[in-house]
Formats: structure tokens, C-alpha cells, sequence
């Protein structure tokens, strides 16, 4: 029974490293598995002490058309330049 468990252990673990740049790299089974393509936009959440990859299911241009301003656009600039110095 144990050997079942950590073949399965085994068998549903990846490695992806980390460059120098900080850039992530998936693992390819994880790519094919979830449609991830180069240039695809993913989410990095944190929960606890773990971090969750989530690929954007739709465009982002999908998402800009359908999400509403908080504030005028030219606004928002300003304030950001302001904060910024």
C-alpha cells in the first residue's frame, strides 16, 4: 500500500526551476495538460504558504472591455504620477 502512495506521489509531481531572471519554467506535461502556451497570461495567488498558478481563461482584452473604471482614466494617471515623484 505504501509503494502505491508514493508512486502516485511521484507520478502527480513536477519540477519547474527558477532562472536568474526570476522567470518561472513549467514543466511540459503541465503545458500540454493545461492548454499553456507561450505568451498565455497566468494569475499568482498566495494561500498560506503556497503559491497557485491559474491560467486566464479569457482574453485580457475580454476582460478590460467588461470591467468597469474605477475612476477617469486621465485621474488615475495623475494620481499615479504624483505618488510616484
Amino acid at each position: 500500500m505504501k509503494y502505491f502512495f508514493l508512486n502516485f506521489l511521484l507520478d502527480s509531481m513536477n519540477v519547474g526551476k527558477i532562472s536568474k531572471k526570476g522567470q518561472v519554467i513549467i514543466p511540459k506535461e503541465i503545458r500540454e495538460k493545461f492548454g499553456i502556451k507561450p505568451g498565455d497570461a497566468l494569475i499568482f495567488k498566495i494561500q498560506g504558504n503556497k503559491v497557485i498558478i491559474e491560467k486566464i481563461q479569457e482574453k485580457m482584452s475580454e476582460i478590460l472591455k467588461n470591467s468597469k473604471p474605477i475612476e477617469n482614466s486621465l485621474n488615475y494617471q495623475r494620481k499615479l504620477r504624483e505618488e510616484w515623484g
